[in-house]
């Protein structure tokens, strides 16, 4: 057909028809058949219309004009149908797969987990927006499939083949998304409740959640809670146990990770604890809210301090109330912020050699392992932390 229509059109100009925007009177045969092609990208508009010649040439010339540029259309749309019928052909055919929702560090370790417990699992990663490099990286390096659209969509989630999924694992920074996709997912799919993970960012969040009922059938957690919880376990204890007393606890960073740490410290450890110290530029307030929803134990002495952990001022302040020199005193420098931690945990190992430093960074760096080593304090990488805590059973 395309040789059919590039026929007519050539024919038309060498019988001699005349365009109105163009002379074609000297015009050589490379020159027309030039022109012919043209038809099938601009249908001739640069050269105007037939206005003179052979009726049969200016016939055969309209048959270009109108079919060359139909036959370029037809096979575009020909091309994007074929592209979305592939993507659809690939979810048509998702079976026991993984549904993972989120991009960022938490998606990130659930699914270098799932990888080493189940490395031929299919995993379908889906986000409202993901890069180009993003989509590269898992697909070339965890060898799953990306989609991007919005889990709280009907439409979309009956995309997504869940009645053949093994697992729903929702991780998202968003917590209402990952809860409006959860409750519709169990409407939908009430089976998969037993197989389903949901990530909440807010503890507080959470747990009024629990307290309601809603989504008790599925897993939910915090990361942060999570982390916490491992740390504390299997790094403070093991100290606290090795000192032969009492200990003093600072927290330097009371983010969201360090109230958690908090908890846990007096959930699993207050008999091992004499003092605790709290360093952060919004302590006061902060402190109100741990206070709020956890009491705090009357025999061990809480020292709270507003300012930033790197001014040496806050810990002369905190010196004048608790002996850091005469204990070994277990500091975590838990910000969010990597460098300002290393940086004042390398100061505080020289001020307080006797101290214990643990010091919080979000993904290992070998800089910071390197530096860690000579100057004897303990780095951590919260991704680390939080991919040792979570259980096999949520990805198995």
């Amino acid at each position: 057909m395309v040789l059919i229509v590039f026929a007519c059109g050539l024919a038309g100009f060498e019988s001699g028809v005349q365009v109105s925007e163009r002379d074609l009177v000297d015009v050589n045969l490379a020159t027309k058949m030039y022109y012919t092609l043209g038809l099938f990208i601009l249908g001739g508009m640069d050269l105007g219309v037939p206005v003179s010649g052979p009726w049969w040439g200016q016939v055969l010339l309209w048959i270009g004009y109108f079919g060359a540029p139909l036959l370029t259309g037809s096979t575009i749309l020909d091309w994007v149908q074929q592209i979305v019928s592939k993507q659809n052909r690939w979810l048509r055919e998702l079976s026991n797969h993984i549904v993972l929702v989120g991009v960022d560090d938490v998606a990130r370790s659930m699914l270098e987990k799932l990888m080493e417990l189940n490395p031929r699992s299919q995993v379908l990663i889906v986000e409202r927006e993901i890069s180009k490099a993003e989509a590269m990286e898992f697909t070339e390096r965890y060898g799953a499939k990306v989609l991007t659209g919005d889990i709280t969509s009907d439409f979309f989630l009956s995309t997504l083949r869940l009645s053949r999924a093994q697992r729903v694992i929702l991780t998202s920074n968003r917590d209402f998304d990952n809860f409006e996709a959860a409750s519709k997912i169990l409407a939908m799919r009430p089976e998969l409740a037993s197989r389903m993970v949901v990530h909440c960012n807010r503890l507080r969040f959470m747990r009024m959640l629990q307290y309601s009922g809603v989504l008790d059938e599925c897993v939910t957690f915090n990361s942060y809670h999570l982390a916490a919880q491992y740390l504390v376990k299997n790094h403070m204890l093991d100290y606290f146990k090795s000192t032969g007393q009492l200990d003093t606890v600072i927290i330097a960073g009371f983010g969201r990770f360090g109230q958690t740490i908090l908890e846990e410290l007096m959930a699993l450890a207050r008999d091992e604890i004499c003092d605790i110290g709290v360093i952060d530029v919004d302590a006061d307030r902060r402190i109100l809210v741990a206070k709020e929803q956890k009491d705090f134990p009357k025999e061990i002495f809480l020292h709270v301090l507003q300012g930033d952990i790197g001014h040496p001022e806050v810990w002369n302040a905190l010196e004048r109330q608790i002996d850091l020199h005469e204990t070994e005193p277990l500091v975590l420098l838990g910000t969010g912020v990597d460098d300002e931690n290393l940086r004042t945990g390398l100061w505080l190992k020289r001020k307080f050699p006797n101290a214990k430093v643990m010091v919080r960074g979000a993904r290992p760096s070998h800089f910071a392992k390197s530096v860690s080593g000579v100057a004897d304090i303990e780095v951590f990488w919260l991704s680390q932390v939080f991919h040792d805590s979570m259980p096999d059973e949520w990805f198995i």
